[in-house]
């Protein structure tokens, strides 16, 4: 996958703390909100499962997934992250508060990881304005 616009430099660090931070992180990528990858890490030796082709329309579904669940924010607040488990492997997505979108896709069952990606997004979020 290939950069397709410029990024925030903070959202870099975001990327590279996940999968420095994340054993079992594969893949994380920042797109904007009408799904263009601004930023991708992909852990060394890992081959992706989809193309790039198919990989910006599972950005797209977020996308849409994401607006859907925004309607429903006024009643029962705004969604922190969503998770889509697949049987070889976890996929996680976090709206950002410009408007961008996080994607990590994990390897294995662990669950657990999400507390810890929260923590680095709550963490860049508090100190590396995005």
């Amino acid at each position: 996958m290939s950069v397709t616009q410029n990024v925030n430099e903070n959202e870099e660090k975001l990327l590279n703390m996940i999968l420095g931070e994340i054993p079992s992180s594969r893949v994380a990528i920042i797109c904007d909100h009408e799904g263009n990858i601004l930023w991708n890490s992909i852990r060394d030796n890992t081959t992706s499962y989809l193309t790039v082709d198919e990989t910006k329309e599972s950005l797209k579904r977020s996308i849409e997934s994401w607006e859907k669940r925004d309607v429903l924010s006024e009643k029962i607040g705004k969604g922190k992250y969503a998770i889509v488990a697949y049987d070889k492997i976890k996929r996680i997505t976090v709206p950002l508060p410009n408007n961008h979108l996080l994607f990590v896709s994990l390897e294995g069952e662990e669950f657990g990881n999400i507390q810890n990606i929260m923590t680095i997004v709550n963490w860049v979020e508090e100190n590396m304005p995005l």
